[in-house]
């Protein structure tokens, strides 16, 4: 008999993730602790143990299972990573499909159909960044500067200045598609989206034009499986489950939603 291939285990309910039952059914199965193994769970999402053994893999998605969480053991070649971005700026919503017109590296406009629309991804990324900032001189100095020019009728010229690096969190709102036939994940950014795609829908607020723009692709895309973000942001959640700690953290889950289309094995 020839040795089967590296297996994986597939969650099948994107709505049911839960990373902490992951986490105490597959302590069972190692020799550590699910405290350790919950971060890690959670970087993978509905993808587990990746790789192992074919055998490990059906008995780990027997066991998910029988906790509750549905789960399928598949070998390692059946998941695909999510095709290169495109960055569009400019778009319209058709009735059979989503007009890519215009984006940082889109050389023609090109139609998309919607029932060929797999993955459904928005959110927003948190990002941390630093910049330099100059201060001058405090109140307290310039009081200072100020009584000793009073006194001795001689300006003070200049003043100490202080550079000091400071963090700042920025938070990025983004919507991606993941297309079949042909194969295209389109990256909409909410800062850089020329939001009159919406027609009479637009607004002049800019979270409720990006939140309009999800439930619409949403609508014309019933059957598109939907992210943690989507499904927070047509749930009006707090921002906090739409926040993804990177774009490597969205495309992760991309992958797992994108093996269970293929695959044919999501369930509610």
């Amino acid at each position: 008999m020839s040795e089967r291939p590296p297996h994986a285990v597939l969650l099948r309910s994107p709505a049911r993730f839960d990373a902490k039952l992951v986490a105490v059914v597959l302590a069972r199965h190692c020799d550590l602790p699910a405290e350790t193994l919950l971060p890690g769970i959670r970087r993978s999402w509905g993808i587990v143990a990746e790789p192992s053994l074919a055998e490990k893999a059906e008995t780990l998605a027997a066991d998910l299972t029988a906790a509750g969480l549905a789960a399928i053991a598949v070998p390692v070649s059946l998941l695909e990573e999510p095709s290169a971005v495109i960055v569009v700026t400019k778009g319209d919503l058709s009735g059979d499909g989503f007009d890519v017109i215009a984006g940082r590296n889109v050389t023609e406009r090109e139609r998309l159909v919607w029932t060929h629309l797999k993955v459904l991804s928005a959110g927003a990324v948190s990002e941390t960044g630093h910049k330099t900032v100059t201060e001058g001189p405090t109140v307290a100095e310039k009081s200072i500067r100020l009584g000793v020019t009073m006194v001795t009728g001689l300006p003070l010229i200049g003043g100490k200045t202080k550079t000091r690096q400071v963090s700042e969190e920025r938070r990025i709102p983004f919507i991606e598609m993941i297309f079949t036939n042909p194969t295209r994940r389109i990256r909409i950014l909410a800062a850089e989206f020329d939001y009159t795609a919406l027609g009479t829908n637009m607004s002049y607020s800019a979270e409720l034009n990006f939140r309009a723009l999800v439930g619409d692709f949403a609508v014309r895309a019933p059957g598109a499986l939907r992210s943690k973000g989507v499904r927070a942001i047509l749930s009006k959640a707090p921002s906090g489950e739409m926040t993804y700690e990177s774009f490597e953290d969205v495309q992760r889950e991309e992958r797992w939603l994108l093996a269970l289309d293929t695959l044919e094995a999501a369930q509610p």
